[in-house]
């Protein structure tokens, strides 16, 4: 056979691979009809098919976002000794993973809130995509856990609790009042006003509580806004691992920097603790040890989460049962 025989046999095998391919893929055709319409045998039509795949010609991608793991789940429930865990498959960007994990802790609360429960939410990027997927909730109370970071109403914690509580029918007790303020007068005069005192009064009803896990080594934590990078690497010496609702905690679980917490209008750590059920929702294998710490400060309960972040907790160490003691 010639150069040019040869190059023409490529380009019409190249041909049949594109019909064939075209047909069975996109039209759903059998092998049976793609040889009878082309004029071979099945034989070479399985060949070409697989042909078409080797060479890159057909590109097969599985969509399996959202899809829930649950061996891994229980794998990682066990390592952190949490109640329930758990996880879904996402893709994409940190907003795509966001979106996914926010989805799942959404679609979790639907299935297991109860009417009547007064339901806590603290703020950040995956809660607001939990906030914007959420159905028809039992009608609960909603109250803000902590005061606001930022202008941005769409990621703002009084927009979180405004949604969910239309979702439910309740009534929602946000906190007008920034998180983090200069020093610790300010912050006690803030929650001494009428509307912020009344939520706080909330805190010793709420049986749910929805939080974002912050990671301040990696850093990754809208938290990170509200301070200069000298205090950040002052709170890195001391310890801070990770954070839920401006609670700072080292790797052990330990509350450190109790004089930052003095400026914050927030939920404190007893009142964290007493809460029944504490759902943490976070993705990302980057915040795997602010995860961990903070299931060893006894700050969730549950973990709502992504597969990158399920496989990178499962090679730290495993939390004790001291640890969630």
């Amino acid at each position: 056979m010639s150069e040019a025989e040869s190059r023409s046999s490529g380009a019409d095998d190249r041909g049949l691979m594109v019909q064939a391919a075209r047909r069975y893929y996109v039209d759903d055709a059998s092998k049976v009809q793609i040889a009878t319409e082309l004029g071979i045998s099945r034989f070479k039509v399985a060949r070409l098919l697989e042909q078409a795949r080797a060479s890159g010609l057909v590109t097969i991608t599985i969509h399996a976002d959202g899809v829930r793991d649950p061996e891994l789940a229980e794998a990682v429930r066990a390592h952190l000794g949490l109640r329930e865990v758990t996880v879904v498959e996402t893709s994409g960007d940190r907003d795509a993973v966001r979106h996914e994990v926010g989805r799942a802790a959404a679609e979790n609360l639907a299935a297991t809130l109860r009417p009547g429960e007064v339901l806590g939410l603290a703020w950040g990027r995956t809660l607001t995509a939990m906030s914007a997927a959420l159905p028809t909730l039992p009608k609960v109370d909603v109250v803000q856990l902590t005061g606001a970071i930022g202008a941005d109403l769409e990621e703002s914690p009084v927009e979180v609790v405004r949604r969910t509580a239309v979702q439910s029918g309740g009534t929602a007790r946000p906190i007008f009042a920034p998180l983090v303020v200069d020093d610790a007068r300010t912050a006690a005069a803030l929650r001494r006003q009428p509307d912020v005192a009344a939520a706080l009064r909330m805190f010793g009803s709420i049986t749910t509580a929805v939080v974002s896990v912050g990671s301040w080594d990696p850093p990754d934590s809208q938290l990170l806004r509200t301070i200069g990078d000298d205090e950040w690497r002052r709170l890195l010496d001391v310890g801070v691992r990770g954070e839920v609702a401006s609670l700072l905690v080292s790797d052990d679980g330990e509350l450190v920097a109790p004089d930052f917490q003095d400026r914050c209008v927030t939920i404190e750590l007893a009142q964290m603790r007493a809460i029944p059920r504490i759902v943490a929702a976070a993705g990302g294998a980057q915040k795997a040890r602010a995860v961990a710490a903070v299931a060893r400060a006894r700050l969730c309960t549950e973990l709502v989460t992504d597969r990158a972040l399920a496989e990178a907790v499962l090679a730290l160490p495993r939390v004790s049962a001291e640890g969630r003691s």
